[in-house]
Order: structure tokens, then sequence, then C-alpha cells
């Protein structure tokens, strides 16, 4: 059992406020179980630092670091044989010339990116907990979900799940589902974590998703 099971959603190159709100939730590896819901990279300033903090911790006891929709348009980027420009469109120029830059080198990332799943569940007083990027197709059984649907739904997941599993994902951010939003989305069955990382008046959010408690950057 653990104490706490600690989301964190879209980060986006922010990584001061990610590094905010991280301190904040006062994170205990041997007593807690923290999941990252994908989207470390594009629109902020400091995807590479992002990105490594990520390496740093992958692996560590207790820490799973989930794929997001930007990192798989990177992957699909790479191997388009750099013809897709759809990530590029999309904040990923300035991510890709930041890699190149790193003394890691573009590959690193790609290999580190490549292995990231795009989901992970979890059981804890009898309750299921799965997390997505986007969320779950609520047409089809969890077991049946494809990458498509873990890493781009939208409308069709948060307007429609009525499944008994908490899903928690990020992907969609609030401020676009309701007007003046800027903390999560908090339902019965589904948990929305992007609060608008790269915004103005936007945060980063964590939650720990047994109480609900949850911290936001500064």
């Amino acid at each position: 059992m653990y104490r706490r099971i600690i989301a964190v959603g879209d980060i986006h190159g922010m990584y001061d406020r990610f590094q905010s709100v991280y301190h904040k939730m006062d994170y205990e590896p041997e007593r807690d179980f923290l999941i990252f819901l994908g989207d470390y990279i594009d629109r902020g300033p400091d995807s590479v630092k992002v990105l490594d903090w990520m390496l740093e911790h992958a692996g560590q006891k207790n820490v799973v670091i989930l794929r997001g929709n930007h990192e798989q348009m990177l992957l699909d980027y790479a191997d388009s044989g750099e013809s897709g420009w759809g990530w590029l469109l999309n904040s990923g120029l300035s991510t890709l010339q930041a890699m190149k830059k790193s003394l890691f080198g573009w590959q690193k990332y790609l290999d580190f990116v490549h292995k990231l799943p795009c989901h992970y569940e979890i059981e804890q007083g009898g309750q299921r907990y799965f997390f997505a990027h986007a969320g779950v197709n609520p047409a089809k059984p969890l077991e049946q979900q494809t990458e498509d649907d873990l890493l781009w739904v939208r409308e069709e997941y948060y307007n429609h799940y009525t499944g008994e599993a908490i899903i928690v994902g990020g992907h969609t951010p609030v401020q676009a589902v309701a007007e003046g939003q800027t903390t999560p989305i908090l339902k019965k069955n589904l948990i929305m974590l992007d609060t608008g990382s790269f915004l103005r008046d936007g945060h980063i959010s964590a939650i720990d998703v047994l109480t609900r408690e949850f911290w936001q950057s500064d």
C-alpha cells in the first residue's frame, strides 16, 4: 500500500514551473508512487531540461513515466525520415534544435521516448486507477484501448466515460473545457490534470489520486 499515488500533468518544457510543483508535493520515494502523464516537450523553453530530468529518474523505484502525444509526434517525425512536419508545426522545431545541441544527442532522447509506455494501471483500496496521457475511448473496454485512443482522445472521453475505473489523464487543457478553470477537473470517475502549463495564467498540476489533494506550480 502506498501512502500517496501522485500523478503529474503536462509539463511542456516549463522546467521551472515543474520544479515548483515537484517541491510543493514533497515526494517521498519510499512511501509514495509517482507517475508522469506525458507531454514533457514543446511549447515551453526548456524541453531538454525536462527530458534530462526524466532520464535521470527513469527506472527509479515507484516512478513511472508515460508517453504523451507530443512524444509520439517526435517519434513519428523521426520514423518518417524527417518529412513529418506535423510535430515541427506544433512547437517541435525548437525542441529538435535543442536536442541536437545537447550533450546527450538526438538519439539518446529518441531511444528514451520510444520505451515510454502509453498507459499504466494500479489498484489500491479496492479501486482501480488507470493512467493515460489523453484518457480512454469510452466505447471500448480498457484492455482494448489503442495507442491512438490513449494519446489523442478528447471530448468523447471526458463527456461520455462512465466506467468504474478512475481514469487519470492530461492532454486537454482544463481551460478549453470550462471557461475560467485553472485547477484540475475532478469527477467521480476521472481526473483531468492538464492545467495549461505553458499558458500565461496556467500551471503544472500534481494530484494524490487517493485523497484528491492537489498542488500547482507558482
